[in-house]
C-alpha cells in the first residue's frame, strides 16, 4: 500500500505580517528615543536651573555688598555710570589699609560681567587716587534674557530714568538705591524653566571728611 507523501509545515509569518510587525517596532523604537531625549532634555534643564540660580544669587549679593560699600574717589560721587545695561562704581576693598577700585558690572549679549582697576595707593596716602590696570571681564552669570537689568532710584524712592536713559551727570549724585533683577533661561530648555533673581543696595551717605 502506497504511503501518503507527508506535506511540509505551512506554519510562519506572511511578508504583510514582518512588514507590519517592522513597522510596529519601529514606531516602538521611535518613541523610546523620543522618551529618552524629552527625559535627557529635561534633566539638563533642570540641572542648568539649578547652576544659573545659584550664580544669579551669587551675583546680585555681590553686587549689592559692594554697592553698599561705595564711596566717592575725592573727585566724582560713587557712582559714575549708570544705564539700564551698565553700572559703574568706586568703592574700597577689603585690605587695611584699603585700596580704591573702581568696578563695572556690563550686560551684553546675554552675559552679565564684571571687571575691576584697582588703586596703586592705598587709604595711607590716597586721594587722590591712581587706577591700576583694569582686569579682564569676568562671568558674573549667562543666559540673561531680559534687555534692561539696573533701576536707580533717589533717596525719596523716585525712578531716576523711568524712560530708561542713560543717567546724567547732574542725576548721577542723587542715587541712593539701586536694583538688578536678572531674567534666567536656560539654553537646552528652549525659552522655557525661566527664573528671576533680584537684588538691590542702599549707597551710603558719606560724611563731610568722606564726601566728594
Amino acid at each position: 500500500m502506497l504511503s501518503r507523501p507527508s506535506l511540509r509545515s505551512e506554519q510562519g509569518f506572511l511578508l504583510v505580517e514582518a512588514l507590519a510587525a517592522m513597522v510596529l517596532l519601529g514606531v516602538l523604537f521611535a518613541l523610546f528615543a523620543d522618551f529618552t531625549s524629552m527625559l535627557t532634555t529635561r534633566n539638563a534643564t533642570l540641572t542648568r536651573q539649578a547652576y544659573l540660580s545659584t550664580q544669579g544669587r551669587v551675583g546680585t549679593d555681590m553686587m549689592s555688598n559692594e554697592l553698599q560699600s561705595a564711596m566717592c574717589n575725592n573727585t566724582t560721587q560713587p557712582v559714575t555710570i549708570a544705564t539700564t545695561t551698565q553700572v559703574q562704581f568706586t568703592a574700597p576693598d577689603r585690605q587695611q589699609p584699603f585700596h580704591l577700585q573702581q568696578i563695572t558690572y556690563t550686560l551684553g549679549n546675554g552675559v552679565l560681567s564684571r571687571k575691576v582697576a584697582t588703586s596703586t595707593n592705598t587709604s595711607t596716602t590716597g586721594p587722590p587716587w591712581t587706577l591700576g590696570t583694569t582686569s579682564p571681564n569676568e562671568t558674573v552669570v549667562d543666559s540673561v534674557t531680559n534687555p534692561s537689568v539696573f533701576k536707580y532710584y533717589d533717596s525719596s524712592g523716585n525712578d531716576l530714568a523711568p524712560t530708561g536713559l542713560a543717567l546724567t551727570a547732574a542725576q548721577l549724585p542723587k542715587v541712593a538705591r539701586v536694583t538688578l533683577t536678572l531674567t534666567l533661561v536656560p539654553k537646552a530648555s528652549h525659552g522655557t524653566g525661566s527664573l528671576t533673581t533680584q537684588g538691590e543696595a542702599t549707597i551710603r551717605t558719606w560724611s563731610t571728611q568722606q564726601s566728594c
